[in-house]
């Protein structure tokens, strides 16, 4: 299974927008505040129902929606704040290769195909208490406490985490944190990496040693002695673990590298371990993998040793990541390039030649030229001098100052950059 076309309405920065992408590979760039990781976002929010991995229901704020929708919204005249008025998000993901059960025409388009999507809008059932709000002249802000969360397939299925047609993956290194949540970090990976067995097996692990630390001589000794003179209460009173807490034993759990606590080991190396185990754990069942700026605090050769990993193992699963690193763009191939900026634009029609040169020698700094408004190419960093001594000579400025990139190419990467 995997995304053909995603219809955007009113989330964040798309206010109405459609991407078409890559059956295999998805590199999604852009220049800062483009909307790399709202994408990532929408298409979470879609084929999960989450955010951050975390329900939607319960992550609702008025930064979901586009801010010109929103303040449309509040700049109309009262009698136009009513509740079919009020701004909805809309995430629409049309699949290939999906089951046929999914297949309908409930999507904006009237397609009949299959696909999944979520809104995001006014709950029926408050409504009346909304109109009411309304009548005493009281919204002056996005109600989304009245909001409620939609979540169907284009056959106007309704899905849960029970009934999820997809299996999907989200890696965020920046979000890596050891005391997000009570150990929520750990539990992220072990729900990731574990299956249902291995589970099962570490639970009725941890449960026993924690019987076994009741059992041990000395916690008997310090019991004996807790309140032997029943002053405190007539009933035995004694220091114990909790066995009966099934749902919490995760967050007991830590894992170690090289006998370090994982949350103490670098940064850049709790990425690596957290992408790779993941991809390898989960390499029969997933269907997307998202992962965000996955060069973050690696340095090169971890960086190459990590996208080799990622190329071999996300083969069959539908691949998106963002990045700014040339060297990811390269060595996962020019063609797969989806840019996001005034427009969105797919590097499909690269010639083969070209996606194999720079593939072969990813040192090329193809991001600069591909995020660039303007560029001039010189040969080598001299040339870039001179161009800048002339243009500031001529303009009284230096061309970054004007947003035109100089760019230090060698004789030979000269037709792989106009190309």
């Amino acid at each position: 299974m995997h995304i053909e076309k995603l219809v955007i309405r009113n989330f964040k920065k798309f206010q109405n927008a459609t991407f078409e992408f890559n059956s295999d590979t998805n590199i999604i760039v852009g220049d800062n505040d483009s909307g790399k990781s709202t994408l990532l976002e929408a298409i979470e929010a879609c084929m999960n129902c989450t955010i951050h991995g975390r329900p939607l229901a319960g992550e609702l704020t008025a930064e979901f929606f586009n801010n010109q929708t929103v303040q449309a919204f509040l700049d109309s005249n009262e009698d136009q704040k009513t509740a079919d008025k009020l701004p909805e998000v809309l995430i629409e993901a049309y699949l290939a290769d999906a089951p046929e059960e999914l297949r309908g025409t409930n999507n904006s388009l009237n397609e009949n195909c299959t696909g999944i999507f979520v809104k995001i809008g006014i709950s029926p059932e408050l409504e009346p208490t909304y109109g009411r709000l309304l009548a005493d002249g009281k919204v002056n802000s996005l109600p989304t406490e009245f909001y409620s969360v939609e979540w169907f397939d284009f056959a106007w299925r309704k899905l849960n985490k029970f009934v999820n047609p997809a299996k999907i993956l989200c890696v965020e290194p920046d979000r890596l944190h050891p005391t997000f949540g009570k150990n929520k970090y750990i539990n992220n990976i072990l729900n990731e990496t574990l299956n249902e067995a291995s589970r099962s097996t570490l639970n009725f692990a941890y449960r026993q040693t924690k019987t076994q630390f009741d059992a041990d001589a000395e916690v008997v000794r310090i019991n004996a002695a807790l309140d032997n003179d029943h002053m405190i209460t007539s009933k035995s009173l004694k220091i114990t673990t909790d066995v009966k807490s099934n749902s919490t034993w995760e967050s007991n759990l830590h894992l170690a590298v090289d006998d370090v606590p994982f949350a103490h080991i670098g940064k850049g190396e709790q990425c690596q371990i957290q992408i790779k185990l993941a991809l390898h754990n989960n390499a029969d069942t997933l269907d997307l993998v998202l992962i965000e700026e996955p060069e973050n605090h690696l340095s090169h050769m971890s960086l190459n040793k990590l996208i080799s990993y990622v190329e071999l193992h996300h083969a069959g699963k539908q691949l998106f990541l963002t990045t700014h690193n040339s060297y990811v763009l390269n060595k996962l191939s020019m063609d797969k390039l989806c840019l996001i900026g005034a427009n969105y634009t797919r590097l499909k029609d690269l010639d083969a030649g070209t996606i194999k040169r720079i593939k072969r020698l990813p040192g090329y700094d193809t991001l600069r030229i591909v995020l660039a408004q303007k560029a001039i190419l010189v040969e080598g960093p001299s040339d870039e001098l001179i161009v800048k001594k002339l243009f500031k000579d001529k303009h009284g400025k230096l061309p970054e100052e004007m947003g035109i990139d100089v760019i230090v190419v060698s004789g030979l990467g000269f037709k792989n950059y106009l190309n």
